[in-house]
């Protein structure tokens, strides 16, 4: 239908949702011709002629709109703006016309800003479309970007976000009959489960994909459900664990899901993909686009346990001075074509489901994929803290590391733990191993222990040499990882006295001599006493030499860790300040695992 100059009623509900900042402070009443337009318009609307006025044929050059959208509706949306041109829609006897392009909608989200107007249409955004409202609320917190989101967005299309695994490991997994989580395979993962375990050895280890929750949505998505654990909508320091459990898992290091697809679509061997691949989150809509296809490994849509958030797909028209009053009724006569039966039937043959999470219009689900579960098993997304929250934290997770850890064995560590909860050196034991898991596999880890006369008359001895955690020990095929583990367990056994100055001095230069660039180069030392070593340095020519070792250009942060009332936290915060660090206290293994935490993290 060719359409009138007149604005469509699409468009002026958008305009009467204007936030009450943006509209004007007097009352605004519309000319009487303003008016009968309006009534016109509703009339003809109930007897079907549509949403605005018929008009001539349309010349000259035509009025672009720019519409950027997700990729995984680009093709969708492109389809239907080809539909909608061929109506030949006529805005001031100038035919509308729609260019679309998709780009992943965290990407559009940075680089969008207010002053954009006169940029070329294969750079301007007048209507973004991406795949969440999560990302347009990031958006918007930045400086300056809230205005540019003053008009309603209404959800065009939903998807649940899903585990997707290829179908044969869907199986071994024992789905649908055995239900499976995200945190249960991160826990598999970490402790070293491998396929053998589900009865397939030729897969290997066992191996997961997260991706980026700051660029995908599938990934904060499935992020979000699993640190929000009590589902609560908040986040609480013992649930951000849930995220370092998750982040230690992730072994297959793709951004998006997008990439985890296109890795599976281009391999020629069925067997190999299977040995290199692993769960990975998903939108339902792409495992059903990947499965169309007929591959020879089809995915299949798990449910996890931990609840299901849904992709939202919403229509942005934004609020600025380049969407002219033109293009923004370009944008509302298309919206209407998208929330209509053409639109519905077109987002549901690509596998999406409808604003409401029915799959009423979609083809093509099997119950074997695991698709089409019903819309009540959604859950709320975290409030805009808690996912601002997290993904902070996660993203200090990515942070590599090079960690030499000092524990002090002198004999007071076979006394009972300041919180009574068992023997000193057993609750820093404990705590050791759970730190391990803190570090992804490409930081390194070093190990030593610290007491009087370990080695002749060295009062601290070398247990385990700093290098990556997720590599082997020079020379062995032993994994560093369980090296550290069987030294902590093994060696860790209190005898002699607190040597503690002369350690951190060889430990620091250590640090040094392993310096790596571009990481977080750390010396930890644990002691619950102060220095008993006779003839050796002095706390004031400790502070001096490791005042004289500091190297700007190549820091190493020294953290120190009091463990009981025992320990001179004055002395070791003198200490540790000289080059920058850090002394904290502790009184149980919660700490320390709290200050190991926070180092990390850099909080």
């Amino acid at each position: 239908m060719a359409r009138g100059r007149h604005r469509s009623a699409a468009v002026l509900r958008q305009q009467a949702s204007l936030s009450s900042a943006a509209r004007p402070r007097r009352r605004w009443l519309p000319p009487p011709w303003l008016a009968a337009t309006i009534v016109i318009v509703v009339v003809l609307a109930s007897f079907g002629v549509g949403y605005a006025l018929r008009a001539g044929d349309c010349s000259g050059d035509p009025v672009v709109l720019s519409v950027v959208t997700s990729p995984d509706q680009q093709n969708v949306v492109r389809g239907l703006a080809s539909s909608w041109e061929r109506e030949k829609h006529s805005f001031d006897g100038h035919c509308g016309a729609i260019a679309v392009r998709g780009e992943e909608s965290a990407t559009v989200g940075q680089s969008l800003s207010p002053t954009q107007n006169g940029a070329a249409t294969s750079q301007r955004v007048d209507v973004w479309m991406p795949d969440s409202s999560t990302w347009v609320t990031a958006t918007a917190a930045r400086s300056g970007m809230a205005k540019l989101f003053a008009y309603d967005r209404p959800s065009i299309a939903t998807s649940p976000i899903v585990m997707a695994a290829p179908r044969p490991m869907a199986d071994a997994l024992g789905w649908p009959n055995r239900p499976i989580s995200w945190m249960q395979l991160a826990l598999q993962r970490i402790g070293g489960r491998t396929w053998k375990d589900y009865g397939h050895p030729e897969w290997g280890a066992l191996r997961l994909g997260i991706g980026d929750p700051r660029q995908s949505m599938a990934a904060l998505g499935t992020l979000l459900s699993v640190v929000d654990a009590d589902t609560d909508t908040q986040v609480d320091e013992n649930e951000l664990h849930n995220a370092l459990l998750l982040a230690r898992a992730d072994t297959l290091q793709k951004a998006t899901s997008a990439a985890f697809v296109q890795t599976l679509r281009t391999s020629a061997d069925p067997d190999g993909m299977l040995a290199a691949s692993g769960p990975f989150p998903a939108t339902e809509q792409q495992v059903a686009a990947y499965d169309v296809d007929n591959p020879a490994v089809p995915l299949t849509a798990i449910h996890p346990t931990e609840g299901t958030i849904f992709a939202d797909y919403p229509y942005v028209t934004l609020a600025a001075s380049w969407v002219d009053p033109v293009r923004q009724e370009i944008a509302g006569s298309f919206l209407e074509l998208l929330q209509g039966r053409t639109g519905r039937e077109a987002y549901g043959k690509a596998g999406f489901r409808d604003p409401e999470r029915t799959t009423r219009y979609v083809q093509g689900f099997e119950p074997v994929q695991g698709m089409g579960s019903p819309a009540g098993d959604a859950r709320p997304l975290p409030n805009d803290e808690a996912i601002v929250k997290t993904v902070v934290f996660w993203t200090a997770l990515q942070r590599k590391a090079n960690v030499l850890a000092t524990v002090d064995t002198s004999g007071s560590m076979a006394d009972p733990a300041p919180d009574r909860s068992g023997p000193r050196i057993k609750v820093v034991q404990e705590a050791c191993i759970r730190a391990i898991t803190l570090f992804s596999p490409e930081s390194g880890v070093g190990l030593w222990k610290f007491s009087t006369d370990l080695k002749g008359k060295q009062d601290y001895q070398q247990l385990v040499p700093m290098g990556p955690v997720g590599g082997t020990l020079p020379g062995s095929t032993t994994p560093r990882r369980v090296a550290l583990e069987t030294a902590i367990r093994r060696d860790l056994k209190p005898h002699g006295w607190t040597a503690l100055y002369n350690t951190i001095d060889a430990a620091y230069r250590q640090v040094q001599a392993n310096y790596q660039p571009g990481r977080l180069n750390l010396l930890v030392l644990l002691t619950d006493g102060k220095n008993e070593t006779p003839g050796g340095l002095t706390r004031p020519q400790l502070v001096a030499r490791l005042r004289a070792a500091m190297k700007p250009d190549r820091p190493v942060q020294v953290i120190a860790i009091g463990f009981g009332a025992g320990a001179d936290l004055r002395e070791l915060r003198e200490i540790t300040s000289a080059v920058g660090g850090k002394a904290y206290s502790a009184d149980s293994g919660s700490d320390i695992d709290q200050i190991f935490l926070s180092t990390l993290t850099g909080r």
